[in-house]
C-alpha cells in the first residue's frame, strides 16, 4: 500500500479485555473506518478449521491459542502464496496489508484495532507519513480485563495463559503487546465502568475525540503535570545502555517539585551487558542457560519427553480428549522462571537509582513516576523510601510487586496521555 497522505490513521493496542475493540467502534461513531487486524486472522481460522467459530463454545478453550497460533505463522511467512502477495522478504506486515486493502486509495480517517506485534507499528509508521498515524495504548488493570472477558473462557488459567501469550517477547514473530505499548504515542485509559451499558460507546468517543483535535493539530493544550513529569522521568532513560528496557525515573515532591532522578544501568565504572556478555543481557543468558540445561524431562503438561528446551520456550506436544487432540503449549520459561530472573540482573534499576540520589532528602509522601511498573526488588525501597504513589506506564507482569505495594498502601496508576516520545511534538512552545 503506498503512503496516502491525506489518511489521518489512530492505531490501537493493549492486552486482552481492554476495550481495544470498543474504543474502535467508538472512533467509528465519530466517522472512522474501522479496520481489525483480527479481521482477517478470524478468517484464516475459519479456513483452517471448517464449520468452527472462533469462540469457546465453538472451538473449545484453545481458540483464542489457535488465533494466536494463527497471527504468528502469517507473519512468518507461512500463508504466502506468490512472490507477488509475499512484499519482498519481511511478513510482519501480513495481516496489515491484507486489513488496509480497503481503504487503498481513500482519504478517511482510520481506527486499526487489533495491533499486537510491535514489527506492525514499525508497517504502519511507514506507510503513512510523520503525523499521520498514532498509536495509542489502551489500559485496563488484570482485574478489569478479566471480569469483561470471563464469559469467553472456561477458567481464569486458560486466560491468564493467553494473556502471558500476548506480551511475550520469545516468540520472535508473536504477539509482543507490552512492547507496543512501550511504542505509543498516547495511553488511554479504560478501566471506569460506563453506566448505562448504552452510553459506552458514545462516552469513550467524547473522551478520545478531544486527544485525535489534539493530534491533528486542530486543537492546543497545556501538558498536564503527569505528562511534564513522565517526560522528565523518561528523558533520563537515554542514559540506559540496558539490552532489555531503558528505564527512567523522577521523584517529585507533594507541591510536583522535582526531586531527583535515576536511569537503569550496570553500577559506575562497570562497562554494559552489551560489552560483557556478548550482547547478551546477563540474567537471560544465565535464565537461559538453565533451561537449555534442563533436559531430558517430561513436560508437566502433557508428559511429553524433550531431550533439550530451546527458546520460545513452549511445548510442543499434544494433549489428548475425548474428541481430539490439541496442542500443550506449556511455557517452561514463565513457569519455571515466574519472575524472569529479575533478581540477578546486573543494573542499579532507575527506582532505586533515584532514591539514592535524594542525598537524604526524604521522598516522605513523594510520588515516583517510571515507565515500567518496579520489580519486587524497587518496591521494597520505595516502601523504605516512604513514597506514596508510583506512577508508571508500561506494566511488568509481576503479581507479586503489585501486591507488595497494595499492602503497603502505596497508590499505583498507570499513567494517561501524551508518551515521551511525541511531548515535544504536541506541546510546542507559544512566543
Amino acid at each position: 500500500m503506498t503512503d496516502t497522505p491525506k489518511n489521518f490513521v489512530i492505531g490501537l493496542t493493549g492486552s486482552l479485555g481492554s476495550g481495544c475493540s470498543t474504543l474502535s467502534r467508538a472512533l467509528e461513531s465519530k466517522g472512522f473506518k474501522r479496520i481489525s487486524l483480527s479481521d482477517p486472522i478470524k478468517d484464516k481460522f475459519r479456513e483452517l478449521n471448517p464449520s468452527k467459530e472462533p469462540t469457546k463454545d465453538s472451538f473449545g478453550e484453545d481458540w483464542r491459542a489457535e488465533l494466536q497460533d494463527i497471527g504468528n505463522k502469517g507473519r512468518q511467512g507461512e500463508y504466502i502464496e506468490s512472490s507477488v502477495e509475499s512484499n519482498g522478504s519481511n511478513y510482519y506486515d501480513y495481516w496489515v496489508d491484507l486489513a488496509l486493502k480497503s481503504v487503498n486509495g481513500s482519504d478517511c480517517d482510520i481506527v486499526i484495532d487489533g495491533i499486537r506485534n510491535n514489527s506492525e507499528v514499525e508497517s504502519l509508521r511507514k506507510k503513512y507519513r510523520h503525523l499521520h498515524f498514532w498509536l495509542v495504548a489502551v489500559y485496563a488493570d488484570y482485574e478489569t480485563r478479566w471480569e469483561r472477558v470471563k464469559e469467553r473462557y472456561p477458567n481464569e488459567k486458560v486466560f491468564k495463559r493467553d494473556d502471558l501469550r500476548d506480551s511475550d517477547e520469545d516468540e520472535k514473530f508473536g504477539q509482543s503487546v507490552q512492547k507496543c505499548v512501550y511504542e505509543a504515542d498516547f495511553v488511554f485509559k479504560n478501566e471506569k465502568p460506563i453506566q448505562p451499558d448504552g452510553k459506552i460507546i458514545e462516552t469513550l468517543a467524547e473522551k478520545l475525540i478531544i486527544q485525535v483535535s489534539v493530534m491533528k493539530g486542530e486543537d492546543f493544550r497545556n501538558p498536564t503535570i503527569r505528562e511534564v513529569s513522565m517526560a522528565t522521568a523518561v528523558s533520563q532513560s537515554h542514559a540506559s545502555r540496558c539490552l532489555k528496557r531503558k528505564v527512567g525515573a523522577l521523584i517529585v515532591d507533594e507541591n510536583n517539585i522535582p526531586l531527583s532522578v535515576g536511569y537503569n544501568d550496570n553500577p559506575v565504572r562497570m562497562e554494559s551487558c552489551l560489552t560483557l556478555y556478548n550482547g547478551q543481557c546477563y540474567k537471560d543468558m544465565v535464565m537461559e542457560s538453565k533451561l537449555e540445561k534442563m533436559g531430558p524431562l517430561y513436560c508437566p503438561k502433557c508428559a511429553k519427553k524433550h531431550e533439550s528446551l530451546t527458546k520460545p520456550w513452549i511445548c510442543d506436544g499434544t494433549i489428548k480428549t475425548e474428541e481430539t487432540k490439541k496442542p500443550c503449549r506449556y511455557n517452561f520459561k514463565s513457569n519455571f522462571f515466574p519472575s524472569r530472573n529479575m533478581e540477578l540482573c546486573t543494573a542499579i534499576h532507575a527506582e532505586e537509582r533515584a532514591i539514592r540520589s535524594l542525598g537524604g532528602r526524604s521522598a516522605e509522601g513523594c510520588t515516583l513516576y517510571v515507565n515500567t511498573f518496579p520489580c519486587f526488588q524497587c518496591s521494597r525501597y520505595i516502601k523504605d523510601a516512604d513514597i506514596k504513589k508510583v506512577v508508571y506506564v508500561e506494566a511488568y507482569p509481576i503479581k507479586e510487586a503489585v501486591d507488595f505495594l497494595k499492602k503497603n498502601g502505596i497508590i499505583i496508576e498507570a499513567f494517561e496521555g501524551f508518551n515521551p516520545r511525541v511531548f515535544n511534538q504536541v506541546f510546542k512552545q507559544i512566543e
